[in-house]
């Protein structure tokens, strides 16, 4: 539904955005930089943006491209522009493989005691980092790109994914103009410059490889040329990524009454543990916890409000036992200032553990719960994004929207849980593991953009017994994926069960008493060098497993196993085999339908379906007369 101009002037009064005097649906003006404040459009700036590729920027400073400008216009008045600050994530935030946030150049790999590799190798040394920018609209809009670096903008030179959205694009002098159509979901897409693309190579065939760059003498892993055999092309993006969100209007629902909220001063946060307000509200703004600390609220705090301009570094915890926990807003929380799997009972220090390793979002949660989270961004998360803890996992419920996760360049990075009953949709997940977590029954993920680096398959459930039924994940676009190999017990695929996590090589761990029913994977599409379209460790039956829709450009070259998809045999530890299809329409447990690879259809018609074919479809031959692929 379309916001009409009384409704939506009215809600910039509730998010405290004033249209400037003396125009009633026009601007906001802070010295040099014009942002629109209107019924139509909302942009806004940040006047402490610092620019800067190599080290942390100051606690007040938020990091700006330094690429990248970005103005935005309606169609309907397109000469009319209004600057929209271009955000910047860089890896490791410009700390180094830090071990502890108190201690800087105590550095992972010179003696300090780190639990795991970050995964980040090559992409400091290269110049990686991801631009984004944020609007809100209730009209077509023109958004309007100028790159500082002078580089060819020509609509030639540009590609938009998902490409499948077709935004009409032209140049204008030295920028580029891209017409974005309004959508009442939002829109969510990349635009990426061809000579500012990176082919990510690996060191050479062996199982467990690593990148090489041929760019920095100086940095990791520097080869002087490359060879093709040696070291085939395992990824493709932009050195310099750029994401465009335009978001609607909130609708009412999503913007506390602010008048009795506790608005957070700027700056240096601290107490909100005694705030008694049910709300409390960061307004535009800067804010920061540092990398030691996190913001545990209040018992008597259930929402969040980050408005649109506001930018909090730190981490929020909930700790209210109400059935009704919320986070909106168009702001960014950024975990820019925390170490990689910064523990919270170990000084925040980079040493993993599942529990006390910080999460983004986190809390202790009453039972039969839910967590509303729309239009915010999150930044550079330090370790899994989101986790909820209570006395029953099993009642919980997440109604997440408009959600977008940027700068995810630590490995152990993940989308939202989704817990029983959840519905997540209009998301974009940068990830370096698992996007889309289907552990839990009757749950729906739709419309998610995915760029998913080196950790984990884009769908995944496993790590011991489950009994899960009816889940659907459906129009997912996964427009860049990267890996430098296989891993059999956690495979890297489109969608994959892990081995049990407390005996990893064991085939003989299954619960036969358990399985998994009714799962949908429909309406696909996966751009550029892509992953397995599965891989099964079966912990429990699979009764009903379906792929519908599912479009792959081209797999991950031969002849390494990341493009080849597996289908093991696991048994319970008296040799019983878990069961597929025993209770579904024809024995079928697992469906592939209208499954294509570039341009070719997969079938058993077709007889093209095996691991050295075009399918690349390796599954036990114990599952024949089990499942199909037409």
């Amino acid at each position: 539904m379309r916001l009409n101009f009384g409704w939506a002037v009215s809600l910039l009064t509730v998010l405290s955005i004033a249209p400037a005097e003396g125009h009633p649906d026009l601007r906001h003006h802070k010295r040099a930089n014009l942002t629109a404040d209107s019924a139509d459009l909302k942009t806004w700036w940040h006047e402490t943006g610092e620019i800067n590729t190599k080290t942390a920027v100051q606690p007040g400073n938020v990091r700006q491209s330094h690429l990248y400008n970005i103005q935005v216009a309606t169609t309907s008045r397109p000469d009319d522009f209004y600057n929209s600050f271009v955000y910047e994530s860089i890896p490791r935030n410009g700390n180094g493989n830090l071990y502890d946030p108190n201690q800087p150049g105590f550095f992972c790999g010179q003696g300090a005691p780190c639990s795991a590799d970050d995964q980040i190798s090559i992409e400091p040394d290269i110049g990686v980092d991801m631009a984004w920018t944020q609007y809100l609209t209730s009209k077509d809009t023109i958004v309007k790109v100028t790159r500082r670096d002078n580089g060819p903008i020509d609509p030639s030179n540009v590609v938009i994914k998902p490409t499948t959205l077709g935004f009409a694009t032209k140049r204008s002098g030295n920028a580029l103009l891209i017409t974005v159509p309004f959508n009442i979901t939002g829109r969510r897409f990349s635009v990426e410059f061809q000579d500012n693309l990176w082919e990510y190579r690996r060191k050479d065939l062996e199982p467990d490889s690593q990148y090489v760059q041929n760019k920095n003498p100086q940095g990791a892993n520097y080869v002087s040329t490359y060879d093709d055999k040696k070291n085939p092309i395992v990824g493709l993006e932009p050195i310099n990524a750029l994401m465009i969100f335009m978001s609607p209007f909130p609708s009412s629902d999503k913007v506390p009454d602010l008048s009795s909220s506790y608005k957070v001063p700027k700056g240096l946060v601290t107490g909100l543990d005694q705030v008694q307000n049910s709300v409390i509200y960061f307004a535009p703004g800067v804010y920061w916890l540092t990398g030691s600390a996190q913001a545990i609220l209040s018992d008597k705090t259930t929402w969040v409000y980050i408005a649109p301009g506001a930018y909090v570094k730190g981490a929020i915890q909930y700790s209210s036992h109400s059935l009704d926990l919320r986070a909106t807003g168009f702001g960014v929380l950024s975990g820019e200032q925390y170490v990689y799997q910064a523990n919270t009972q170990h000084g925040f220090k980079n040493t993993k553990d599942d529990d006390s390793s910080l999460k983004m979002w986190r809390a202790q949660a009453a039972r039969n719960a839910k967590w509303t989270v729309h239009g915010v961004t999150l930044n550079a998360p330090p370790f899994n994004s989101m986790d909820f803890y209570g006395d029953d996992l099993s009642s919980f419920s997440v109604d997440a929207s408009d959600y977008k996760q940027v700068g995810a360049f630590f490995g152990q990075t993940d989308g939202i849980q989704m817990y029983p009953g959840s519905y997540v949709r209009d998301v974009f997940y940068h990830v370096g593991d698992d996007a889309i977590k289907t552990y839990y029954s009757n749950v729906v993920c739709e419309r998610v953009t995915v760029w998913k680096s080196n950790n984990a398959p884009i769908v995944q459930w496993g790590w011991h017994p489950r009994n899960i039924d009816n889940v659907t994940v459906n129009a997912v676009d996964i427009i860049h994926t990267r890996y430098i190999s296989q891993g059999k017990l956690w495979p890297r695929a489109l969608v994959a069960s892990a081995a049990y996590y407390l005996n990893q090589e064991s085939t003989q761990t299954a619960d036969t008493s358990k399985g998994v029913s009714n799962f949908l994977f429909s309406n696909w599409r996966c751009e550029g060098i892509c992953p397995a379209l599965l891989g099964f460790n079966p912990l429990e039956n699979i009764n009903s497993m379906v792929f519908r829709n599912i479009w792959i450009e081209k797999f991950h070259p031969r002849p390494m196993l990341v493009g080849t998809s597996t289908f093991r045999v696991f048994t319970d530890g008296n040799g019983k085999a878990v069961t597929l299809g025993d209770n579904s329409r024809d024995k079928l447990g697992l469906i592939i339908e209208n499954f294509k690879v570039g341009n070719t259809i997969i079938s058993m018609a077709n007889d093209n379906w095996r691991d050295f074919q075009d399918g690349r479809l390796n599954i036990d031959g114990h599952w024949w007369n089990r499942w199909t692929v037409r």
